[in-house]
This record gives C-alpha cells, sequence and structure tokens, in this order.
C-alpha cells in the first residue's frame, strides 16, 4: 500500500481511490519506487503507475498492467518468488487503477471560470489589461521537472486539478519573443522597441552588461545603458504583470512517453550505440492539443511612456508571436508546446481562417501567408508539413518549400551531411516524419 498514516488511510483509501483532485493525487499520494513493508520492495513500474493514474485512460492501462503481470506470473519456467513477486505487483496496479475518479464538475466550472475571469478583468481593469485566447496544435509539457516525480511533472491547480501555465512561463517566452524582435528589427526601430522591452519586463544590472540579455538585443551596451538611465538607474521593476494562464474549455491530461534506445550509450557506459540494448521507456503527462487557455497581461504601474496605448498592444504582438513560432513548455523543438492564436470557430462554423490567407490568390500562396517566418525551429512542423505535403504540384512544393524553409537550412542540403542536422532530423522524425520525407523525396534531395 501507499504508506500514510491511519487517520489519512481510513479518509482517502488505501491507495487514494477516494480522492477526486488530480493536483493531491500527483504531488501528495505518488506510490514510492522503493518502500519498506517489512522489508525493502522495490516497484520498477512507480513512475508509470503514477502517472498513469492522473491521465485519460490510464485506469485501462493500469489494468491492462495487472494483466499482464498475473500472466506472466504463470509462466512455465517462471520460478515460485518471481511468481509470487508479479501477483503481488499485479494487485498493486489493481489497486492503484481505482484512482482518478476525477471531480468532473468542478474541472468543467473550474474552465467556465476561466473564460468569466477573462471577461471580469477586462470590465473591472478597463484600459490596463489585454486579455485573448489561444489553442494548443499540440501537446503541452509543462513544470515538467516539478512534483513528486522528477522529469515527469506537471502543473496543476490545487483547487481544481486542472492544468494550468505559470506566469512566470508566460513572462519568459514573451520576453524572449522581444528580446529577438529588438535584435531583429531595422536600426530606426530599435531604440523604441528596446524601450518598451525594458518598460515591460523590467532589467538588472546583468541585463546591461556585456553578456546582458538586453545588451545583445540592442547590438552592444550603450543603447541600453542610455535607456536605463533615462529610466532611473540599472535595476527597474517591470510595469507588466503576466498572470498564469488557465483552460476556457475541456483540457485533458494525456499519458505521453520518450524511449531512449541505448541507454548505456547514452549514460557513457558504453561507447558506441549498438542495437542489443534494451530501451526503457519513460511515461510522463502532457496537456492535450486542441486545449484552449486564456492569456492575461496588465499594467501595473505607468511612468513616462509606459502608457497603457502603447505598451500593452506590443505585449499581445509579442506573445501571440511567442505562443505560435516559440511554444511554450519542455520539448518545443520537437513540436510541443505551441498554439494556434486564431479565434475559436463558433458552434456550426468553420474554424477560422487567417486574415492573410483569407485574401490569397491560391492554396499555395495561402500556405506562404501562413507559415512564412514561422518555421525557424521545428515547433511548428507537426501541423505543418501535413498541409504543404498535400501540394500536388512539384513547382507549387518548391516555391512553398522556398518561402518558408530558412535560407539557412536550405543551403545545408547541399552538403552530404544535412541528415545529420538537428533541424532536418527533426524534419523527418516523430509525428511528421511520413510528411516532411515526402517533401524531400518529390523535391529530390531523398530517393
Amino acid at each position: 500500500m501507499i504508506p500514510m498514516s491511519q487517520d489519512v488511510a481510513e479518509l482517502v483509501g488505501d491507495w487514494a481511490q477516494s480522492v477526486e483532485n488530480r493536483s493531491l493525487l500527483h504531488e501528495k499520494f505518488a506510490l514510492p519506487k522503493e518502500w519498506n513493508a517489512g522489508e525493502l520492495e522495490k516497484i520498477n513500474d512507480a513512475g508509470r503507475w503514477n502517472v498513469l493514474r492522473i491521465v485519460e485512460s490510464g485506469r485501462d492501462l493500469l489494468l491492462q498492467d495487472a494483466n499482464r503481470l498475473r500472466n506472466e506470473s504463470q509462466g512455465r519456467n517462471v520460478q515460485p518468488h518471481v511468481a509470487e513477486k508479479k501477483q503481488g505487483l499485479a494487485g498493486i496496479a489493481q489497486s492503484m487503477s481505482g484512482a482518478g475518479k476525477f471531480d468532473t464538475n468542478a474541472i468543467s466550472l473550474a474552465s467556465a471560470k476561466g473564460r468569466a475571469f477573462l471577461q471580469e478583468l477586462k470590465r473591472f481593469a478597463s484600459g490596463k489589461v489585454t486579455t485573448f485566447e489561444a489553442s494548443l496544435a499540440a501537446r503541452m509539457m509543462i513544470n515538467m521537472a516539478g512534483g513528486v516525480i522528477e522529469n515527469a511533472g506537471i502543473a496543476l491547480d490545487r483547487c481544481f486539478g486542472v492544468p494550468f501555465i505559470p506566469g512566470s512561463a508566460v513572462k519568459g517566452i514573451c520576453r524572449l519573443q522581444a528580446l529577438w524582435d529588438v535584435h531583429e528589427a531595422p536600426a530606426d526601430q530599435r531604440e523604441a522597441l528596446l524601450r518598451m522591452a525594458m518598460l515591460v519586463f523590467g532589467f538588472g544590472k546583468h541585463d546591461l552588461g556585456d553578456r546582458g540579455d538586453f545588451s545583445w538585443a540592442a547590438g552592444g551596451r550603450g543603447l541600453a545603458g542610455a535607456i536605463a538611465k533615462g529610466l532611473g538607474g540599472e535595476e527597474f521593476k517591470g510595469c507588466v504583470n503576466f498572470l498564469p494562464a488557465y483552460p476556457v474549455g475541456p483540457c485533458p491530461v494525456v499519458v505521453d512517453m520518450v524511449n531512449p534506445h541505448y541507454p548505456q550509450y547514452y549514460s557513457g557506459r558504453r561507447q558506441t550505440a549498438t542495437d542489443d540494448e534494451n530501451p526503457i521507456p519513460n511515461y510522463f503527462p502532457a496537456v492535450k492539443e486542441g486545449a484552449r487557455f486564456g492569456f492575461a497581461a496588465i499594467l501595473a504601474r505607468e511612468v513616462a511612456g509606459s502608457d497603457s496605448s502603447t505598451l500593452l498592444p506590443q505585449v499581445e504582438k509579442w506573445l501571440r508571436a511567442a505562443l505560435s513560432r516559440k511554444g511554450i513548455g519542455a520539448k518545443t523543438a520537437s513540436g510541443y508546446g505551441w498554439f494556434d492564436t486564431r479565434p475559436a470557430a463558433q458552434p456550426g462554423q468553420s474554424a477560422p481562417v487567417a486574415p492573410a490567407a483569407q485574401t490569397s490568390a491560391s492554396p499555395t500562396d495561402a500556405l506562404i501567408a501562413s507559415w512564412k517566418g514561422k518555421l525557424t525551429s521545428s515547433a511548428n512542423f507537426p501541423v505543418a508539413l501535413p498541409a504543404i505535403a498535400q501540394l500536388t504540384s512539384p513547382d507549387d512544393l518548391r516555391k512553398v518549400f522556398e518561402a518558408i524553409i530558412p535560407e539557412g537550412e536550405r543551403k545545408r542540403l547541399s552538403g552530404k551531411a544535412w541528415r545529420n542536422q538537428p533541424y532536418w532530423q527533426s524534419f523527418t522524425s516523430g509525428k511528421h516524419a511520413q510528411a516532411g520525407t515526402a517533401i524531400l523525396k518529390t523535391l529530390g534531395y531523398l530517393k
């Protein structure tokens, strides 16, 4: 059983089967991998089972594990002590399958309140807040290193158990986008953008040094230092607060997996990777694609040049770009955590089309308008590549390919080692591998 005091066991059940809050189950009642119940027990599947208790269809997967272990215990050559252990583990998996009966009414209420909160926020902080909704276009891994299970965490609201995105993460990706925008801005626009970024996010002495973020964005410490001096010194508190992003609709949590095929090679125990190693799958929870979140940023204070009419529209622009181009959370380079920031379709309507695509003269131009400048990393590949691969004309495909794939990455295709480059490895692997491979074959880069 899960070690706990007698009074708690009576309240929640020996295996926490009475717990209806996903956060409480994940954070407080995790099954330890090793524990002492008369003698030391080691449960290799503890991490997997902990994850399965909080995800969709987890109960069915736990029951499958229980049945598998029972069948293995009845093998012809299984030693009695091994059979006994497998039977015991089957009983644990069976018992843990009783958990995860979450209060769906509370979860639905939390989502409804998330949208209502955004509406109330706009009403009470009129002119001082910017809000919008965005839909996950791929699975999201958020707060992976948090929780009891190291590197299998997820940010869950303590009261309702729904996933959310911490405000610090929202601010972090918005700041990253702002830095890049300043760095890539034309010289005549850089100072104004840099000043807005420093007003929004604030800065410290370390941001203004030779290796500081704002010095890098400005192309040197001189401009950032001059703006900081105008704002009163080397430290400045940002004028905008970024709120946590909460679901504004259904937000399922699903199980995902990474499966290193060469664990001994990766850990340094072997000099070469060979196919005789046993893969060790690692399971983790993820927010399912399609979940919709509400984002909000509030102007907390005003100083000279920090009025809401200038700062908040720029903040929303940066945040929308960051969500749709860079993604949020872990494994964004593998296609996780990026958003579609277009308005949601109303009941009975088709999905909205981006304004640029509405005015396009052809499907080819529509694809270019939708994806140009967004494939600088692999974050958007899972959705972009299937749509691009549907082009039937090689000429149209080449036109789109040359317009949306960064020139530097396309130049690598002329060399012999392009397959080993991270960009092209991602292009031809994972969920989008078939589409990416088909594109390169059509264009003659693969046979």
